[in-house]
């Protein structure tokens, strides 16, 4: 999951590039564990990322904590963060979304962007899913979401962003046989003293639902259906917002016990 350690010049480019999907679908999520009555307003946002799924659960009355696997990501969102943090609100952790461990267990866990596509086999998935089990109480709910194909395949373009405060490549490979591909993304990130190095190779995977239910089912989770909107289905910006091919499958699971 090297791909999942992000570098601080990629970091900034994604805080600023790469997170209107998750501004307008974190309201709605925040909107759906609310309706859920969970037995406390505890929640984990698995690869947090800059920490905008986490400040929108804050906002909405939730003790969050998020967990990334990238310091830099990670100093993104404790500038972002910091009034939540100091009142207890939020705890952020640097940890793997394979390994990780909570100090006590939370109601929700949530993973949002195809974070989870950076995991390398379905034996990987399963240990971060066998983790996520760990970290919910009985009757906790899952929500995550992961990329299909039609995503990936938009890697096989080249894309520039040259703005005033941007000027960053994108090109990359996907196979679909295979299910997997990288991503290069390079360039420059403000400018004068102040320009920051973009340099990050991307890997993911594509999962189909059948290896998703399984990895679900083997960690002890029960995969149950959603009513979220096929309009949260596609990216906002970039290739996938020119389509009405979804991106994105949306998935929901609960911990077995009581509600």
């Amino acid at each position: 999951m090297g791909s999942y350690y992000y570098k601080d010049g990629f970091a900034r480019f994604f805080d600023g590039q790469y997170t209107g999907w998750t501004h307008t679908f974190s309201p709605r999520l925040a909107d759906h564990l609310d309706r859920r009555r969970l037995p406390e307003r505890t929640a984990l946002d698995l690869c947090c990322g800059t920490g905008v799924t986490v400040s929108v659960l804050a906002a909405a009355g939730w003790r969050v904590t998020g967990v990334d696997g990238s310091a830099d990501m990670l100093d993104i969102a404790r500038k972002k963060l910091a009034p939540d943090l100091d009142n207890g609100a939020v705890t952020l952790l640097e940890a793997d979304a394979r390994d990780f461990r909570l100090p006590r267990p939370v109601a929700a866990c949530v993973s949002l962007d195809g974070a989870l596509n950076h995991l390398e086999s379905p034996a990987e998935l399963t240990r971060c899913f066998t983790a996520v089990r760990e970290a919910l109480v009985e009757g906790g709910e899952f929500v995550f979401d992961l990329f299909t194909a039609s995503h990936f395949r938009h890697w096989n373009h080249v894309t520039l962003t040259d703005g005033p405060d941007a000027v960053v490549v994108k090109r990359g490979v996907w196979d679909d046989e295979a299910r997997t591909g990288m991503l290069r993304v390079s360039g420059a990130l403000g400018s004068g003293p102040a320009c920051v190095r973009v340099d990050q190779t991307l890997r993911s995977w594509e999962y189909d639902p059948e290896e998703v239910a399984r990895a679900l089912a083997a960690a002890g989770l029960v995969s149950v259906d959603h009513n979220f909107e096929p309009e949260y289905l596609n990216c906002e910006s970039g290739s996938c917002s020119l389509t009405s091919v979804p991106c994105r499958t949306l998935h929901r699971a609960v911990k077995p016990g009581a509600a």
